[in-house]
């Protein structure tokens, strides 16, 4: 019998639900993933480390925006990503804002349209390292989580112990989180990623489990003492919805015991649970609403101020909704646009939710969606707090979309082949491989440039 090449073999992709081996990484191979996964750190720790939005934005076009840029020279698979439907909806979310600035007012500079640059080099930049080392992706991701949890511990610390604050005041947060509610939306975004990514912490088990714990705690006291009730009630929904997606006995009874303690809370501390309140945001919804009316379907235009008047001494620069601020701004086609990226986003989480990092993110979606209804003014802003909920689930979305497609590709290259054998084998020929096992476009889709 004549002996036949077997088909290059493919790695399986590797399952997320259990830790991922830590990569042999070789400096003169990986360099510009690890220069990637540098960048990533620095954007979501910088922001409670960091004294000056202008040093941190200086090291996010350094470490992060430079790095990706590099990548998208050298590597086809990354070019290729764009490609994607959820790359095409940026895209045409970008180009409608942009074109939405030509009939807002005169006085709108042409210099705010740099922003898009800003997002679109971000993207690519979290693309890029998805693509060049996923293990690396989601070992730092689930690194930022776990260490910024220890970041609430310490501005808790400076708050309360150095600065000598009351324990009935507001806590911010430290660097450049000096905000109550958005540090809060900042840490809740971020304790979601630790939690759902714990399994890919590069530590040993049991340290592990140790400093997520702690970590975890971090949050939960600093959500805790921000008073903050926006993202209180994220939080509190994102947990009442986890069974949706995690159909199993602990999710139930991790929601009863979380409602219990929740409504206990709610009895022991009720001027606590409730001050200040629901802060106008009511009100601010009403107008907002009447605003968007004004202008349903281009909206007033990128860039564009409003004001809504709650009364004579009272008025808000915006709507404390970023979803009703894109109605405003952007109309009903840019809110569509955005929604859709959220909602494709969301579903890919979904499809995958047998694992645990899909059922993570699908949480991190639920919350940064949830908290966004009641304050942020994104999303076309400099990187700053709201850039945690309106763009990072985004982007984390995008790669894993790329992900799961290229895995599928990976996946149909020995099933190509598999068919392909036995119309080989009707002709073979003597001492040659079967002529036709794979096209190169099914082959290079699925291995790269390199493959």
């Amino acid at each position: 019998m004549l002996n036949r090449a077997s088909p290059p073999a493919i790695a399986e992709p590797l399952p997320l639900d259990t830790p991922l081996p830590i990569p042999a990484l070789d400096l003169r191979r990986d360099w510009l993933a690890l220069w990637l996964s540098a960048g990533l750190l620095w954007w979501l720790l910088g922001m409670p480390l960091l004294p000056s939005s202008k040093h941190y934005h200086q090291g996010l076009m350094a470490l992060f925006w430079l790095p990706g840029l590099v990548a998208l020279v050298r590597h086809g698979p990354l070019r290729r990503a764009w490609g994607q439907p959820m790359m095409i909806l940026l895209l045409a979310f970008a180009a409608w804002s942009a074109l939405s600035w030509t009939w807002g007012p005169p006085t709108v500079p042409a210099g705010e349209l740099k922003i898009f640059f800003y997002i679109l080099l971000a993207a690519n930049a979290v693309l890029a390292l998805a693509c060049l080392s996923p293990v690396l992706f989601w070992r730092s991701l689930a690194l930022a989580g776990l260490l910024a949890g220890f970041c609430a511990w310490l501005a808790l610390a400076y708050f309360y112990g150095w600065q000598g604050h009351g324990w009935r005041d507001r806590v911010v947060g430290t660097g450049l989180l000096n905000h109550p509610i958005l540090a809060a939306q900042v840490f809740g975004a971020l304790g979601v990623v630790m939690v759902g990514l714990r399994q890919q912490v590069p530590l040993p088990a049991t340290a592990r489990r140790l400093a997520c714990w702690l970590s975890g705690a971090g949050y939960l006291a600093f959500l805790v003492m921000s008073q903050s009730k926006g993202p209180w009630l994220a939080a509190a929904l994102t947990v009442l919805l986890i069974p949706l997606w995690w159909r199993d006995t602990r999710a139930g009874v991790g929601v009863a015991l979380f409602s219990a303690a929740g409504l206990f809370a709610l009895w022991m501390w009720p001027d606590f649970m409730m001050q200040r309140g629901l802060s106008f945001r009511p009100e601010l919804s009403d107008l907002a609403w009447r605003q968007f009316l004004q202008h349903p379907l281009r909206g007033l235009g990128f860039a564009t101020d409003y004001l809504l008047v709650i009364n004579p001494t009272l008025a808000f620069e915006h709507a404390h909704n970023v979803y009703l601020h894109i109605a405003i701004r952007l109309g009903a086609v840019g809110l569509g646009l955005w929604a859709a990226m959220q909602v494709l986003a969301l579903w890919g989480f979904w499809r995958a939710r047998a694992t645990p990092v899909a059922r993570g993110l699908c949480a991190l979606m639920c919350f940064a969606c949830l908290a966004m209804l009641t304050d942020g003014v994104g999303p076309w802003v400099k990187p700053r707090e709201e850039w945690f909920c309106s763009w990072m689930p985004l982007f984390i979305g995008m790669a894993w979309l790329t992900l799961q497609r290229q895995a599928r590709l990976a996946a149909a290259v020995p099933a190509i082949a598999e068919r392909a054998a036995p119309l080989a084998a009707e002709r073979p020929v003597s001492g040659a491989c079967p002529a036709v096992l794979v096209s190169p476009k099914d082959r290079q889709k699925a291995f790269g440039d390199h493959g």
